[in-house]
């Protein structure tokens, strides 16, 4: 395992600078506005940009953050920044107020890159010494001195590349210390680019999320090329597919649904594009590749903070929650809340580690208890309730903190949720448990965002739910909401849901008089 993390394959000014050598005019990067860089370009642009910043006093080690969307801004001022060795901290641009304010507090930034038009939203923080006082645009990293920037000692691949905000679903966001091993590790597992310069990237996801990192320094590592828009362009998907030559490309959160719901047309299939990452996966997998000419689709699993746990065989059968095999270097258990082994086919948390150091993120910062709690017992916890098959194929089941306990049963939040949603006029829905005064049963309770202009009828949905779920999952409460509470990067925020509660709004079958048990569901009369 130490030759796959040697710095050459590893750290991306040594990438860059190997590229460099031994294909310096090979086209690298096209953006949006058709410009390109080839490798030479790329390379000489990193060592401007780092050659200002060691001009204005940053060094290694230093934090930098970047307030960009994607595009060439982005991409000068991460390897600009890299090149010197200075760790780099991505900030989403729909960062405001309290969320800004929240990550500039763990990261304490010594600079921060920025396009003018969105550095503004620096000027409502007033806690003093949040704000960095160097800041740069990207043209400020603009220069003619291209030469090497002098290091003060070698980067490795155990420092720290990135400081990544975790989702926060369940409460607020952590920020974790990302290390080029951490980045490598899931560039191997989900980031199959292994043709090299045949293989295209589409990277129109922001890149201030690891996912698009993580594509980006695929592309990268193995030498392919990289085609960046500012932001998918889902009407005219497969065009933009077969226009930039793409053959690997990720759709995430509605943009599934999306692509699905367009009329067939010729162009969706005359493309390039042999893999496709798709999150959530498409209820009908084969159905999804047969239509639209994709070879494979992409499923793995990882996090911010250990990437690359699992991926699925290209061969095997697609199934809803299954998320891969074991990888090469991980060791894992699925365990109770005592960390006591599961019984094989038994769901429980998934539990990992690693043979390599520096590959599963070591800490988050200024968080001492977040880090004790998911590093217990020297595992780290992924949150996540798994199980494994007798063939080693894992299945997602929720998260942890997501699952419900009634009448002595487990129930999957997911698994509500993925039947709610099949009711017609639902666009979303989230499954989160309700606590009744003075008991210490859950009960099932579902957030639905209806189609616009539609009218969801409880009871109708009720009666949906009680033919196509056992007895004990079923939702006692509904309750209509406009938008689901979710976080930057689209994940439903369900702690904000259960702290919520039940309101005048919440539609309950017991106070509408339904009656539901093992032998059916039932209606008083009056």
């Amino acid at each position: 395992m130490t030759l796959m993390f040697s710095p050459e394959n590893v750290v991306t000014r040594y990438i860059l600078e190997r590229h460099a050598r031994t294909t310096p005019d090979a086209e690298f990067i096209r953006f949006e506005d058709g410009s390109c860089w080839t490798y030479r370009q790329a390379l000489e642009i990193s060592y401007a940009a780092a050659n200002v910043l060691r001009q204005a006093g940053l060094r290694q080690d230093d934090r930098i953050g970047i307030l960009y969307g994607n595009g060439p801004e982005f991409i000068r001022a991460w390897w600009g920044a890299a090149a010197l060795g200075v760790q780099v901290v991505p900030i989403n641009i729909g960062y405001r107020g309290r969320m800004l304010e929240h990550l500039l507090r763990l990261s304490r930034l010594d600079a921060v890159v920025g396009d003018p038009q969105l550095m503004d939203v620096f000027s409502g923080i007033t806690e003093p010494g949040l704000v960095p006082e160097r800041k740069f645009t990207a043209n400020d990293l603009l220069s003619t001195d291209i030469t090497a920037p002098a290091l003060q000692r070698p980067i490795e691949t155990w420092d720290i590349a990135f400081y990544l905000l975790t989702s926060g679903t369940t409460g607020p966001s952590k920020l974790a210390i990302v290390t080029y091993r951490n980045i490598h590790a899931g560039v191997l597992c989900s980031v199959p680019l292994s043709r090299g310069y045949e293989d295209c990237a589409l990277i129109d996801i922001p890149l201030f999320h690891g996912g698009a990192l993580r594509l980006a320094m695929g592309a990268l590592s193995y030498g392919a090329r990289m085609a960046i828009l500012a932001k998918p362009r889902m009407s005219t998907y497969w065009q933009t597919v077969k226009e930039t030559g793409a053959t690997l490309s990720f759709l995430v959160s509605t943009m599934v649904d999306f692509v699905l719901a367009q009329p067939v047309s010729r162009i969706e299939r005359e493309h390039s594009l042999r893999i496709l990452g798709a999150n959530p996966l498409p209820s009908d997998p084969q159905g999804f590749m047969e239509r639209f000419g994709v070879q494979e689709l992409l499923v793995a699993y990882g996090s911010t903070e250990a990437p690359g746990m699992l991926r699925a065989a290209s061969d095997d059968p697609l199934a809803r929650g299954y998320c891969g095999r074991a990888r090469p270097g991980y060791h894992y258990r699925i365990v109770d809340e005592n960390d006591i082994e599961r019984p094989a086919g038994e769901p429980g948390e998934l539990i990992v580690r690693h043979d390599e150091p520096w590959v599963i993120s070591p800490a988050y910062v200024d968080n001492p208890a977040a880090s004790a709690a998911v590093w217990r017992n020297g595992w780290f916890h992924t949150g996540d309730l798994l199980r494994r098959d007798e063939a080693g194929r894992f299945f997602y089941i929720d998260r942890v903190k997501d699952s419900l306990r009634r009448r002595g049963e487990n129930i999957s939040s997911a698994e509500v949720e993925y039947e709610v949603k099949a009711f017609p006029g639902i666009t979303e829905a989230a499954c989160v448990a309700y606590r009744m005064p003075n008991t210490t049963d859950d009960e099932v309770k579902v957030w639905i965002v209806p189609e616009k202009g539609q009218h969801i009828d409880h009871e109708a949905l009720l009666k949906f739910c009680v033919e196509r779920m056992p007895y004990f999952m079923v939702p006692r409460f509904f309750e209509m909401i406009d938008e689901l509470p979710k976080t930057p990067s689209q994940k439903i925020l369900k702690f904000d849901l259960r702290e919520r509660g039940n309101s005048a709004r919440t539609w309950d079958r017991e106070a509408h008089g339904f009656r539901l048990t093992r032998t059916g569901l039932s209606k008083t009369n009056g």
